[in-house]
């Protein structure tokens, strides 16, 4: 019997390529306005070199995205010849416009309604590798639990992630339901923990694993039903 149920966010509560995609290109706009030193470097390799040798010197920052983001833009800042205190300004300022623009999603239909019938029947919470604030997107009163790479040093398909919410329950693994969209970090992570998983397949992707075909569902209005049936 199912007493919980746990969900990844991004591209399971809302679609995140257009909201990462906008929210890079304000924050872009903004930088090259105010440090226009830093336009040449903005481009993907020279960002990407830079944030994989913070990772090499720091390996934990993998789990900590928006720490790996506000570090980037101050080396950023330093490359382009700003100052220490220029490219602290720089990384301090880019990341709120940024982190702003990032919780600013658009929910897959029924979400609410959904978690809010949800919430009267089991215990809910978030499973996520990402860095989304659902105070600031205003859906935090859902949920029971929230637990992301960042609060636990670990990323999903970790087994850490999903522990945490055995924990935060007193539920068995059996008794919670996980859902997401990825094949691995979600679904196979998720089965191989215990948990009974659900694949969020809005997309309309094709199963790529060798595992057993999960419960699939396309939509929200399918969810409720979905978490019933186990």
């Amino acid at each position: 019997m199912i007493k919980a149920v746990s969900f990844d966010l991004d591209d399971t509560l809302w679609p995140l390529m257009p909201t990462i995609l906008n929210a890079e290109k304000v924050t872009n706009t903004w930088v090259k306005e105010n440090y226009p030193g830093v336009t040449s470097l903005l481009n993907r390799k020279d960002v990407f070199a830079i944030r994989d040798k913070l990772v090499k010197n720091n390996p934990n920052l993998v789990n900590q995205l928006s720490e790996l983001r506000k570090l980037s833009f101050i080396e950023l800042g330093l490359l382009a010849g700003y100052s220490e205190q220029e490219s602290r300004s720089l990384s301090k300022s880019s990341f709120e416009i940024f982190f702003n623009a990032r919780n600013d999603i658009e929910l897959y239909e029924g979400v609410e309604e959904t978690l809010s019938s949800l919430k009267s029947k089991y215990k809910l919470g978030v499973i996520t590798n990402g860095n989304a604030d659902l105070k600031k997107i205003g859906i935090d009163h859902y949920f029971d639990f929230v637990f992301s790479s960042s609060d636990l040093n670990a990323s999903k398909p970790d087994p850490i992630m999903f522990q945490a919410a055995v924990d935060a329950t007193s539920c068995s693994a059996e008794e919670i339901c996980h859902v997401g969209d990825h094949q691995i970090y979600d679904v196979k992570a998720s089965k191989d923990f215990g948990m009974h998983p659900i694949w969020f397949n809005e997309v309309g992707g094709e199963w790529n694993l060798d595992d057993e075909y999960p419960l699939e569902i396309k939509s929200w209005s399918e969810m409720e039903s979905s978490i019933n049936s186990f």
